[in-house]
């Protein structure tokens, strides 16, 4: 392994040129916010893992044998294992995210990963998942507890569908879709992980991802977070619940949680509602 600040010509999972500004690690993958900040030459190199890289800004080229392709903020490449690459920063630095797969996660996952370095520039469909799992990953590295788990999950099959190319499901839902709302409504309270569901489901965890995606809009995780959301709006009408209690009894780790998670989907937090909640019941 190269010496800490001293990459080598062949990078293990983790390890980059340009200074890490914030990284999480779980059991699938190793996400990483880098942020060059100022021109760089990178030798030919290597990395380990599979990865994804979405370039969010600044002037930055990748290429092998001399032959540079310019990749704009908010473009992503996907690069094979081993991979060989250089590339090049410009002036005003750069920032990318970076989403390195565990090759243990993807054989347990029955997913094969293209032999071919990809590009979306936009119109593709890597791009806007990577963006997902990235304002994700932000959550998450702002939270020490890391209370965001399961939501970085979703995000993650979500990415493997694009990368791999499944297709996106059309507007019908399948059969086992309704048994899996319902066991979010069931169990909302407790943390659902996305393999379990698509267990329960009979279905791959990564078409789960992408079918609840198209249907609800967003992952497993977010909609089982605005289940929270809304059994606490019920219990906020109660006046002898502490808020300490209500974030207990509709899952949420501890009242700072509880209210971040209420201010983020209702724009206030708990206590300004149950105030407004009161004022109209008295008003009425």
């Amino acid at each position: 392994m190269p010496a800490a600040g001293t990459p080598g010509t062949y990078l293990r999972g983790g390890e980059f040129y340009s200074p890490v500004e914030g990284r999480l690690r779980t059991d699938d993958v190793v996400l990483s916010e880098l942020r060059q900040p100022g021109s760089r030459i990178v030798p030919r190199h290597e990395h380990e893992l599979a990865y994804i890289t979405v370039v969010l800004q600044g002037d930055y080229l990748e290429g092998d044998r001399g032959m540079l392709r310019e990749l704009r903020p908010f473009t992503a490449v996907f690069n094979p294992a081993g991979t060989a690459h250089s590339t090049v920063i410009g002036p005003a630095g750069a920032t990318f995210f970076t989403i390195e797969l565990y090759e243990e996660n993807l054989r347990q996952l029955g997913v094969r990963l293209p032999a071919q370095t990809t590009f979306d520039r936009g119109a593709g469909t890597m791009l806007w998942p990577g963006l997902r799992l990235y304002s994700a990953f932000k959550m998450q590295t702002s939270d020490p507890l890391g209370l965001e788990g399961h939501i970085v999950e979703g995000h993650v099959l979500e990415m493997l569908g694009a990368v791999t190319g499944v297709e996106a499901p059309d507007n019908t839902a399948p059969r086992w879709f309704a048994g899996v709302k319902d066991r979010l409504h069931e169990g909302f309270r407790k943390p659902l992980r996305m393999r379990d569901l698509a267990r329960e489901a009979g279905v791959h965890p990564v078409h789960l991802a992408r079918v609840f995606r198209n249907l609800e809009r967003r992952t497993p995780g977010e909609y089982q977070q605005h289940l929270q959301v809304r059994a606490a709006c019920e219990l906020l009408r109660k006046a002898e619940w502490p808020l300490a209690v209500i974030a207990a009894e509709c899952g949420f780790a501890d009242q700072s949680h509880f209210t971040r998670m209420f201010r983020r989907m209702t724009g206030t937090t708990p206590a300004r509602f149950r105030r407004a909640i009161a004022h109209r019941v008295c008003a009425a």
